[in-house]
């Protein structure tokens, strides 16, 4: 069992108690030094055997004159014990200064050493078990937490006012806000992490940022809290989930094959907290990703500091929400905050869309489809700007419909139609030359300034392209073949920019 599972002590709940009266400080460190464990060493050479954050007790006959204090001093160092008692005796300034540059604390005492450890090692297991009662009483208080938010400033409070927060696929969520005695970025802190769901990813950690003396109780607190922690947020998914049961039904329209056996709900029906906000102007969100199972927790989570009294509906793709839009300046508002804080979040794998504003119930199902379209439109590679990455229904444009036919099926096409260009090592260039005059208006200047190459080279590709059969004379065929080599070239383009 590791010493934080044991109950955190400190320094000071030796030094200070009545029990161990009698102690003379020469050198203290840190009177938060974490103690983990007493020991009583004969010789000092013994002290190599102790283990870190050790009080060591060293008897009358290891500690004969300076040069075995010092001896000790050094090796307490190195084994970072974090204090040194030893018999009462005239000592050297230079003892005290060694101890000093060593950080290591250095007491003595008039009092045996053998029952001085003898009330050490009672006084350290009482301490440990008034720190897991501390703990205990933390933990109770937890079980009235409202929600997350609630919950994590009472454990700042008792960490004296310390940063902590829940992190979720990297990304901070639920935070408490800086007291006044968080430590400055110049004091040394560490991070203590406590994961809310060991055999599971997709939950999160608790971390706090500690100073190094508080580290002991801090790592033993956020353990105990972490499944008081991890309710709460199931807690509050389940009541999102309660809550858009009418938000899923209707998402079923998108075809989505997880959600396809809802019944479609009466929409006049609805009453109370599920029922979707339809008795005002009105817009849906859509958010997809590849993958979900990773980020739905900080999906959910940054949802829900964000939109509190507005559900988040799973589907097999993302998530469906539908916000209140009372007027052109709140709708913008409410798209700004979903395209910075979600769609560019911590570069998220997302990608967003937004229906138009729909002000009646029996429009709830066009504004669904219309946040699915977007979302699908948009494009969530890790280069793409915000503007593409989050779309808006009613500013798509002609040119980004290329993007619903899928990469994959793309391919497969091209490799069926033109088998010859998919076996050509140029395909690339080609497809590039093909794509680049569509865009230039069949304009060879135009295209080649494009591509960066000359007006010859480009003229040598097009040759190419018709000797490997896309000579395009069909003008039936151009649109549906310039679908195709368009959704094969996201990816190649893609992977050039990364390049």
């Amino acid at each position: 069992m590791s010493a934080s599972a044991r109950g955190a002590v400190e320094l000071r709940d030796l030094i200070g108690a009545r029990e161990l009266d009698g102690l003379t400080m020469l050198h203290l460190v840190s009177e938060r030094s974490p103690v983990r464990d007493v020991a009583l060493v004969t010789d000092f050479e013994d002290i190599g055997a102790v283990g870190p954050d050790t009080v060591v007790l060293l008897s009358p006959g290891g500690a004969r004159g300076g040069w075995m204090i010092s001896a000790a001093l050094r090796y307490a160092w190195e084994r970072r014990a974090c204090a040194l008692i030893v018999p009462e005796q005239p000592f050297t300034a230079s003892v005290v200064e060694l101890a000093r540059r060593l950080e290591v604390s250095l007491l003595t005492t008039h009092r045996d050493m053998t029952r001085l450890a003898i009330d050490a090692a009672i006084r350290l297991g009482t301490a440990r078990a008034e720190t897991m009662a501390r703990v205990h009483a933390v933990v109770e208080r937890l079980a009235g937490a409202a929600d997350p938010s609630e919950a994590v400033a009472l454990l700042s409070e008792e960490l004296d006012a310390a940063g902590v927060w829940i992190e979720s696929a990297g990304v901070r969520t639920f935070g408490s806000v800086p007291g006044r005695t968080e430590p400055a970025p110049a004091t040394a802190t560490q991070l203590v992490r406590t994961s809310l769901a060991p055999r599971s990813r997709g939950m999160g950690i608790l971390v706090a940022r500690l100073p190094a003396a508080m580290v002991g109780f801090g790592e033993q607190l956020l353990a105990e809290a972490a499944p008081s922690i991890r309710a709460l947020l199931l807690e509050q998914r389940v009541a999102a989930t309660r809550d858009s049961l009418p938000t899923i039904a209707i998402t079923a329209l998108t075809g989505s094959p997880m959600i396809g056996d809802f019944l479609e709900p009466d929409l006049g029906a609805g009453e109370g907290p599920a029922a979707l906000p339809l008795d005002g102007a009105f817009v849906a969100i859509c958010l997809r990703s590849e993958e979900p199972a990773r980020i739905g927790a900080l999906v959910h989570q940054l949802w829900y500091l964000a939109f509190r009294d507005h559900p988040l509906t799973r589907f097999d793709g993302g998530w469906f929400g539908i916000l209140p839009a009372p007027d052109p300046e709140s709708l913008d508002a409410q798209i700004d905050r979903v395209r910075t804080g979600f769609v560019r979040a911590a570069g998220l794998p997302l990608s967003g869309g937004a229906s138009r504003r729909h002000h009646s119930r029996a429009e709830a199902r066009d504004a669904v489809r219309e946040a699915w379209l977007a979302a699908r439109l948009a494009d969530p590679g890790p280069d793409a700007a915000a503007s593409e990455a989050f779309l808006e229904f009613d500013r798509i444009t002609a040119s980004v419909i290329g993007r619903l036919v899928p990469v994959d099926l793309a391919e497969q096409l091209v490799a069926a139609l033109f088998p010859r260009l998919s076996a050509d090592p140029a395909a690339p260039q080609v497809i590039d030359a093909l794509l680049a005059r569509a865009a230039a208006r069949g304009s060879l200047t135009v295209a080649a300034d494009r591509l960066g190459v000359h007006r010859n080279t480009l003229k040598a590709r097009l040759r190419r392209a018709e000797e490997l059969g896309l000579a395009l004379t069909d003008p039936a065929e151009v649109l549906p073949v310039h679908l195709l080599l368009s959704a094969v070239h996201r990816p190649e383009e893609r992977s050039r920019t990364v390049d």
